[in-house]
């Protein structure tokens, strides 16, 4: 049975149901390699210009497939010693770099929308909003009058809305950015002194110009999640038993997921054990919204341990998650009634050299930044690579998408590439 909680205002009512989310947990038959970093004493690396290289970032994958992730350092020519950000773009095993910042550095994650135009942010001696598409090339966005001290957690609809989270003398503003146009969700208490948010945590954005995001309410102790319209005006989805003694969770990681259709995953602690767990909010057509446990922690569970990194979901209801279970660090998908191990510790998989495994030569991390889902339930990730069987060879770290099975994208191996 799935456990469901249906939240409406402050009153919370555990109800257990016995259907499932509206799409079946798929199983992933396919992980195609997109792009391998490695360093270039040890060989060139795959898809990527040689000598190019990536830490703790994240890769993004839209409903038709593609994959966008930022390469810190590029070398411009060829030339080792001349090097600049860039942004990776592909799909099916192909792609290159779409773009460079040569005077800047660059965010940790890629915002793509369905039609392949990417948003993100530079920082050197300032922070600056910027975007990519294939007709107009890179160009940086005005934020006028507002001018931030920081930007991160950058969205992109179809629309071409840009949503982010700002930082500012003082405080913080969940901004979005249409054009030269923006609107203020919300402000913190340090830049709005009649706010009720003491500090606004990382936002995502949906396709209807919705930003979701955690909040402290008074103080920085008392949180919840809320939803946020770009005319100010917001909506609670859950809080913890510190404003509603009667909420399950006394806890909520600092990011989330934001679904087009309105569903909300994010990592969380049940206050009784004290037990983190993943869980999905869904709005329901009266108001409030049902809350569906994906997975939690279970000393000889599935769920050993949950990674610090936020989950993502699709408009089925899919959530994507990274986890450890008894064989070690893994992504799982899950959607209440079912859990599918994705990838992890000891995998093989297909590489430009030859069979590999998910895995490094110590106990480091194997994934890098968070997974994320497509419509398709395509999950896009990044791990340590080594060759079958002999985990002291470093074959750097490879950008992977996992297939459904049964879905209508095609991947092919793209290794004659």
């Amino acid at each position: 049975m799935t456990s469901r909680l249906h939240l409406t205002g402050a009153a919370l009512a555990l109800v257990l149901a016995t259907g499932t989310a509206s799409a079946q947990v798929p199983a992933y038959d396919t992980l195609q390699l997109q792009a391998r970093s490695n360093l270039i004493v040890n060989d060139n690396g795959w898809n990527l210009p040689p000598g190019s290289s990536f830490n703790s970032i994240t890769a993004t994958i839209n409903d038709t497939g593609q994959v966008a992730f930022p390469v810190q350092l590029v070398p411009i020519d060829g030339n080792l010693s001349d090097t600049a950000p860039g942004i990776w773009l592909g799909s099916d095993g192909t792609g290159d770099i779409a773009t460079l910042l040569p005077s800047e550095s660059i965010g940790d994650r890629i915002a793509i929308n369905g039609l392949g135009e990417l948003a993100y942010y530079g920082f050197g001696d300032a922070y600056t909003l910027r975007r990519w598409d294939p007709v107009g090339g890179e160009r940086q966005v005005g934020t006028s009058p507002l001018f931030p001290t920081g930007i991160g957690a950058v969205s992109l609809s179809d629309d071409g809305v840009i949503g982010w989270r700002g930082s500012f003398t003082g405080g913080q503003a969940l901004v979005s950015t249409l054009g030269t146009s923006s609107s203020l969700h919300a402000q913190s208490t340090g830049l709005d002194p009649t706010s009720t948010y003491a500090f606004l945590y990382t936002p995502s954005m949906n396709a209807s110009r919705l930003v979701a995001a955690k909040v402290n309410v008074g103080s920085t102790t008392p949180a919840e999640i809320r939803v946020f319209a770009a005319d100010g005006t917001s909506t609670r989805v859950v809080a913890d038993t510190s404003l509603d003694p009667t909420s399950p969770f006394d806890r909520f990681d600092n990011s989330l997921a934001f679904s087009d259709s309105g569903s909300i995953a994010v990592v969380l602690r049940v206050a009784n054990g004290a037990v983190r767990a993943v869980y999905r909010f869904d709005p329901l057509d009266g108001g409030g919204y049902a809350a569906t446990e994906i997975a939690r922690v279970q000393a000889a569970g599935t769920i050993r341990e949950l990674d610090a990194f936020p989950p993502d979901v699709n408009d089925d209801g899919l959530v994507v998650f990274r986890a450890r279970d008894a064989a070690g660090q893994a992504i799982y998908v899950g959607d209440g009634s079912t859990l599918v191990r994705v990838v992890g510790q000891g995998t093989v998989v297909d590489t430009d050299l030859g069979a590999g495994q998910v895995g490094q030569h110590d106990t480091s991390p194997i994934f890098s930044g968070a997974p994320t889902i497509n419509a398709a339930g395509a999950v896009a990730f990044i791990a340590g690579l080594h060759p079958q069987g002999d985990n002291q060879t470093e074959w750097g770290s490879g950008v992977f998408v996992a297939r459904a099975g049964g879905t209508d994208l095609i991947f092919t191996d793209g290794f004659d590439g």
